[in-house]
């Protein structure tokens, strides 16, 4: 049920395609409408989450679906984490029987857990003539984390087509968005979402690196709340919109930049380090790309200005009735609902 294929074109095979992204403070949905070479935005949808029991996000899902009024009740979703293994392995030139079933016994050399309690596919991204190599993507997923997303989208009445992987779907929608760009240029590419933030690094239409980081949005609102002695909801408030409190909030926020920095450096130093190639370009996307004060930040840290990208700058807007508040204030929120929605 994956789909690892990140660089194929947008082709569709139905008139409408869905995205669903389960977070973990809020789900996102995404439906995109076929209209030739211009697909347009059909619905866009987000409902925070109280809790991340099954009930509850079964029954949100459910319930922003009935408002949207979807045209199709099939969807994509994806998983993230660190139930989620993702490995960039070079093997031995083979055919493709052979590579199937020699797959597995190199999963067992990056897999922390039991491989028979995992999910696992690859892809060839490369092949090497004249190394006699096959660069390949190989990703294995606990099944639980697998069966319990689909289920979750099951009981909210939906059909799941495709399970992805989070970091993909942020590299597939950046790779549609950005296709006139120089390919050859290395993009990190920085989802940051509620409690990870996602990284990909892609060159040449290929994605080279991926990894979830385990720091989030929750985490600057955690140090502005605790900071200023204020409650949750006023502090995620200020964190984008601080209007007079910017220093403030620049002030108790330093020490979270500064860790999501560090761990920036390890994840390039490592693809750097694997292909000889530095990081050209970053681009931010989520929820809380829009801290104040985090393209200073990226900008110090990398003597690089960072890009704040919409994920949905592709999609022909024309035609969305509803949720056009959302559309403007919160589009790049929605990174991997629109990467899932191009599967």
């Amino acid at each position: 049920m994956f789909n690892l294929d990140f660089k194929k074109k947008f082709q569709p095979k139905t008139k409408y395609r869905t995205g669903l992204d389960i977070g973990s403070s809020a789900v996102k949905i995404l439906e995109i409408e076929n209209l030739d070479d211009k697909p347009a935005l059909a619905h866009i949808g987000l409902k925070t989450l109280p809790d991340v029991s099954k009930a509850t996000l079964a029954g949100t899902i459910k319930t922003l679906v009935e408002e949207l009024k979807l045209s199709t009740r099939e969807v994509s979703i994806s998983v993230s984490g660190p139930s989620t293994i993702v490995r960039f392995v070079s093997m031995p030139k083979m055919r493709e029987d052979e590579l199937r079933g020699a797959i597995k016994f190199e999963a067992e050399k990056y897999i922390p857990f039991a491989i028979d309690d995992c999910i696992i596919d690859y892809q060839v991204l490369k092949k090497d003539d004249k190394e006699n190599k096959l660069e390949t993507l190989l990703v294995a997923v606990k099944k639980e984390l697998v069966l319990e997303k689909i289920a979750v989208a099951e009981d909210s009445g939906l059909s799941v087509t495709v399970v992805d992987v989070d970091t993909f779907a942020v590299a597939n929608s950046f790779l549609r968005n950005f296709g006139g760009r120089d390919q050859s240029k290395t993009a990190a590419l920085l989802n940051v979402g509620a409690n990870i933030t996602n990284v990909s690094i892609v060159r040449d239409g290929i994605l080279y690196f991926s990894r979830d980081v385990a720091i989030g949005g929750s985490d600057f609102t955690a140090a502005i709340a605790k900071g200023l002695n204020i409650d949750k909801a006023d502090a995620e408030k200020l964190k984008i919109f601080p209007q007079d409190k910017e220093q403030e909030v620049l002030k108790y926020t330093k020490n979270t930049a500064n860790n999501l920095i560090d761990e920036m450096r390890l994840s390039f130093s490592y693809y750097e380090n694997q292909s000889g190639r530095g990081i050209e370009e970053i681009y931010i996307s989520g929820g809380t790309s829009g801290l104040a004060g985090l393209e200073n930040v990226f900008n110090e840290a990398f003597e690089s200005k960072p890009f704040l990208w919409d994920p949905l700058q592709f999609l022909d807007k024309s035609k969305l009735s509803q949720n056009t508040e959302l559309l403007k204030n919160m589009s790049r929120s929605f990174a991997v609902a629109a990467g899932l929605a191009l599967r």
